[in-house]
């Protein structure tokens, strides 16, 4: 009997889990690439696939998630890495540009968001279907420091093998809010 209820009881929790599309388990290797970059809070986003528009529960959760930076302190900046629904690009490769529009939609919907309802004046955009270009790694851009940095520490993956057990390190579809708090 007790045996039964134990299933029961773990097939429902599975079942919420898997049904709760905002429920973001940020892996060990986002968060440690975040701390790196100097961020002082991490969070993650989900979109629905194919689409740029944030969901009525991706905005409270980034108005929470900027409410509780701001009980910490002043915000300084905001960065956002943005996915497609497809993973980092392995190196050589180019991502579609379907792909790149599609993160780029979601950027500016993260960006317009975050400015005009939450009075963020300072958000940093990095698409993260494209690698950085020689250039950029020359140079040492803020693009070619945060993807190389994420990348390093796993928070990019680039193939199913990557992605961990149960897809829980992926990153298609996702947006990684980055908070930098003013040092005082």
């Amino acid at each position: 009997m007790r045996t039964h209820l134990f299933q029961t009881m773990t097939c429902s929790f599975i079942a919420l889990f898997l049904s709760t599309s905002s429920f973001a388990m940020m892996s060990a290797e986002t968060e440690q690439a975040s701390k790196a970059l100097g961020a002082n809070m991490v969070s993650e986003i989900s979109f629905d696939q194919g689409k740029a528009a944030l969901t009525d529960s991706a905005k409270t959760e980034i108005r929470d998630f900027v409410k509780s930076a701001r009980a910490s302190g002043m915000i300084d900046q905001i960065r956002v890495a943005v996915w497609a629904d497809r993973e980092y690009p392995v190196k050589k490769a180019k991502a579609s540009k379907g792909d790149v529009a599609l993160a780029n939609k979601r950027a500016k919907a993260i960006d317009a968001f975050l400015r005009k309802d939450l009075a963020i004046e300072t958000v940093e955009k990095f698409n993260m279907t494209q690698r950085p270009n020689a250039l950029q790694k020359f140079l040492q851009t803020p693009t070619a420091k945060v993807k190389t940095v994420m990348e390093k520490n796993g928070a990019a993956p680039q193939t199913t093998e990557e992605t961990g057990t149960f897809n829980h390190k992926a990153q298609a579809s996702k947006a990684l809010l980055m908070i930098y708090l003013k040092k005082m």
